[in-house]
């Protein structure tokens, strides 16, 4: 991935995604919403799986929707799967307090 992505400060939420995944579409803009309300405290990148496929490949990305965290160039979290809000509150929390 973009060093300047995993190697932010700041924590990075990373959504892997593919435009005919109909819980991706669902996922996402809920993801940006809650990502925006932290008012900067996290930051947010997106990889369609389909046009980046090696890169989903290189994270270990076998399903959509994935969402990692990273900071430092660490990988700090990670969850597959549709969650309802306050499961991604929860994930941001502690992707913000690591």
């Amino acid at each position: 991935m973009y060093p300047k992505v995993v190697n932010s400060p700041a924590p990075v939420v990373v959504d892997f995604h593919a435009d005919w995944c109909g819980p991706c579409r669902a996922l996402g803009p809920r993801l940006e919403e809650k990502i925006m309300g932290r008012n900067g405290a996290v930051l947010m990148a997106k990889i369609n799986v389909d046009s980046a496929g090696e890169l989903a490949t290189d994270y270990g990305v076998t399903a959509v929707p994935t969402v990692m965290s990273f900071k430092n160039g660490e990988r700090i979290g990670m969850f597959t799967g549709m969650v309802d809000d306050d499961q991604i509150d929860e994930f941001l929390d502690e992707v913000i307090d690591s």
